[in-house]
């Protein structure tokens, strides 16, 4: 790469030639950068760009700095691309990593007027509500809060949320299959309780994420309400329409 002309930024070159030496060397998760000398001429940015380039990956939890010892890259995280994934277990699992959750709490409650209006239930109906904490290899990588159709599947509460999958339940019990959504992606920072239950600061960033899932005939199967930690969890938009893989964008949205 050393020796093309770039018009772009010193520290967006950095950050890209980064990227480049880590897929074309084909390092992985826990695997050292070379020295910085090393790096500046294997891809033609004068240190200053470099540092600023690795503090920029480090912020979005691509590398990692340890003292004393160098620059490493960090374990690929979950991808869920908007039109394709549902299911946070697949998500984990896809990305080579292992899922699990710690249960908050789990109880049966009535819709009241404003969640049946939102959800298309009427006032009253049984909702099985469910608070999670999601983690990705043993730690802390989201706050999940479920609402959940259980008229759809009335034996959800019998079930282990921290050795069994929502969505297995509700398509081996219930014969349910989650196939259409609509989601909203924010910014936020983490409240007291957040920052307790993730082992963060109070006020780190996170990102928001509110969900609606139907069935294939429209019904309504969950809401769920989510806090993600940035460096545990990527999210990404295929440009096809809901439920559709864009195979030609695949490799590039999961770098």
């Amino acid at each position: 790469m050393a020796g093309e002309s770039y018009a772009i930024p010193p520290k967006d070159r950095a950050v890209e030639g980064i990227l480049w030496y880590i897929q074309h060397h084909r390092l992985a998760g826990g695997d050292r950068l070379p020295a910085e000398r090393v790096l500046c001429e294997e891809i033609g940015v004068s240190r200053t760009a470099l540092r600023a380039g690795i503090t920029r990956l480090i912020s979005c939890g691509t590398l990692e700095s340890r003292r004393g010892s160098g620059t490493y890259v960090c374990p690929p995280k979950p991808l869920n691309i908007f039109q394709e994934t549902y299911n946070f277990s697949d998500a984990v699992l896809s990305a080579g990593l292992h899922p699990s959750s710690r249960l908050i709490s789990a109880e049966v409650v009535e819709a009241d007027e404003a969640s049946a209006k939102k959800f298309g239930l009427t006032a009253g109906d049984p909702i099985f509500r469910m608070q999670r904490v999601r983690l990705i290899e043993g730690e802390p990588a989201s706050i999940e809060t479920a609402h959940v159709n259980l008229s759809l599947c009335p034996t959800l509460p019998e079930h282990d949320y921290t050795q069994e999958s929502l969505y297995d339940v509700l398509l081996h019990e219930g014969g349910v299959r989650v196939e259409h959504g609509r989601e909203r992606v924010s910014i936020s920072r983490l409240n007291a309780e957040e920052a307790e239950l993730l082992q963060q600061d109070e006020g780190t960033p996170v990102f928001y994420q509110s969900s609606l899932e139907f069935d294939k005939d429209m019904r309504f199967v969950e809401h769920c309400k989510s806090v993600i930690l940035p460096t545990k969890f990527r999210f990404a938009d295929n440009g096809e329409k809901n439920g559709m893989r864009s195979v030609a964008g695949e490799q590039w949205l999961k770098q």
